[in-house]
């Protein structure tokens, strides 16, 4: 349902109060650099009274330009088809631009096993991040107020947050704004009201199935009738503590990151022996910086995920944590591993029959016969004695169990003992390449180590030279890992 007083349009001259009102704002959208005056502005308006108050103030008292942004949800059935019709008529009246998408996100939640609200999180920022870049757009502005923050502090302290979840709803986070957050709800109805400006219901506000629910119309309630009347502001000035002292913190992990953490495009190392000297506090922060840098939602890391990644720096070499949203981290050696998901490489089997120069499974494989051994500091050329092998060759991934002799040794080994004396890690040993004669002798483990059975001696009559280049972005990835 909808106020159907007064007409969409300009808000009236202003009253006094409702000039300290916007002065509010604009004092918080100052103090916070949250707009400038080149800034175009893309606002997410779902009709009710706090995204049409923001709409009305940006539209009135900015002169940036705008546009509008509406997802239809489909989860209130003919009301969420209102709601889309109302936003038109808004962007209609005022005449900004608008777009629209409709997703069933509650059959998206079924399907993809997560909740209506992440979904609805994902669906949300990934139509804005889109039409800002179609309309070159740099910006994008909630209007989430005072009691939505104070909300969110109570949900984050309910479900065990750390100080980051109890800081609350940030005035700016990278291109997010929030210039009404400093307002009260109770201020943006009246200011509605007074002016005769129109906004749509959203009845499921008043119901209490949903946690956000309960807490504005129970616990809080009670809170502020039984306990302490000012609470609300209690709660924003702990926020406001918390903002300063995780700021100081921040910075501070900040300066330190790049000399304990090495960042990949998929994985990121952090050195074992500098992170044990850090206070608890700080290893924490490093871990969240770490898992932040693979853009993954970190509301949905609680502690005890991130205490048992700090857990790691006392486990073997080899222990192994998954982590939410396709994420692991791994004991390797003196280091912390945290990373993507690995990248399985499909099962194959190839046959080369003698010299020369092969295409195949992603990778370059070139085979020379040449007079002797020359230096060369690529792990993926190496020599052999060409008189010791027996043709067709072939290359697979290793089985567990198998043996080979390694460079220097005088006796076989397991493979998967090799792999864990020579620190390659879980994640990528089985998917390796390795190189086989006809009677399934090791040659090389590609990239590692070759056999000592088949290395050039003095009594070498003919030296094969076998170089491989890896074309198959997997192969690199797996690689990359620990070469």
């Amino acid at each position: 349902m909808a106020h159907t007083r007064g007409v969409v349009g300009s808000i009236p001259s202003a009253a006094t109060t409702k000039m300290d009102l916007i002065k509010k704002i604009k004092k918080n959208i100052s103090a916070n650099s949250l707009i400038n005056e080149k800034d175009r502005i893309l606002v997410g308006l779902s009709g009710g009274p706090d995204s049409i108050f923001l709409l009305y103030i940006l539209h009135n008292y900015f002169n940036n330009q705008l546009i509008i942004a509406h997802i239809n949800h489909k989860l209130r059935g003919v009301d969420s088809d209102l709601d889309e019709k109302f936003v038109r008529t808004i962007s209609q009246k005022l005449k900004i631009p608008l777009y629209v998408i409709r997703e069933d996100i509650r059959k998206l939640s079924n399907e993809n096993k997560k909740s209506i609200e992440e979904v609805g999180r994902e669906v949300r920022f990934s139509f804005f991040d889109k039409t800002l870049k179609v309309e070159n757009f740099n910006k994008i502005a909630l209007g989430h107020n005072l009691d939505d923050n104070v909300e969110t502090i109570l949900i984050n302290f309910i479900k065990g947050s750390g100080t980051k979840g109890l800081i609350g709803i940030p005035e700016k986070r990278d291109n997010i704004i929030h210039p009404i957050i400093n307002i009260k709800k109770e201020e943006i109805l009246k200011f509605l009201e007074e002016n005769k400006i129109e906004y749509r219901v959203d009845k499921t506000n008043f119901e209490i199935d949903f946690l956000r629910n309960k807490v504005r119309n129970y616990l809080l309630p009670i809170i502020e009738k039984e306990f302490n009347k000012n609470f609300k502001e209690k709660i924003l000035s702990l926020s406001n503590i918390l903002k300063v002292e995780d700021r100081f913190l921040d910075n501070l992990v900040e300066n330190i990151k790049n000399d304990l953490m090495e960042f990949e495009n998929d994985f990121i190392k952090i050195d074992l022996k500098k992170f044990q000297k850090l206070d608890l506090s700080l290893k924490r922060r490093l871990i969240r910086k770490a898992i932040d840098y693979f853009n993954r939602d970190l509301r949905e890391y609680p502690l005890e995920h991130i205490d048992k990644v700090i857990s790691l720096e006392n486990k073997k070499t080899g222990k192994e944590i998954e982590l939410p949203f396709d994420l692991i981290a791994v004991k390797d050696k003196n280091k912390i591993i945290i990373e993507k998901k690995r990248v399985e490489i499909p099962n194959f089997y190839i046959e080369i029959p003698d010299i020369g120069l092969y295409e195949l499974a992603g990778m370059k494989i070139e085979l020379t016969l040449v007079e002797k051994i020359s230096k060369v500091k690529d792990p993926f050329t190496s020599f052999f004695d060409y008189d010791k092998i027996e043709f067709p060759i072939k290359f697979r991934k290793p089985k567990f169990g198998e043996k080979f002799k390694p460079l220097g040794l005088k006796k076989k080994k397991k493979i998967q003992d090799f792999f864990v004396d020579n620190g390659i890690p879980k994640s990528v040993r089985w998917n390796l390449p390795i190189l086989l004669d006809k009677k399934d002798d090791i040659l090389w483990i590609v990239g590692v180590r070759i056999s000592d059975d088949y290395k050039v001696t003095n009594l070498t009559k003919r030296v094969i030279c076998i170089k491989i280049t890896l074309e198959d972005f997997r192969w690199i990835k797996i690689f990359k890992r620990f070469l």
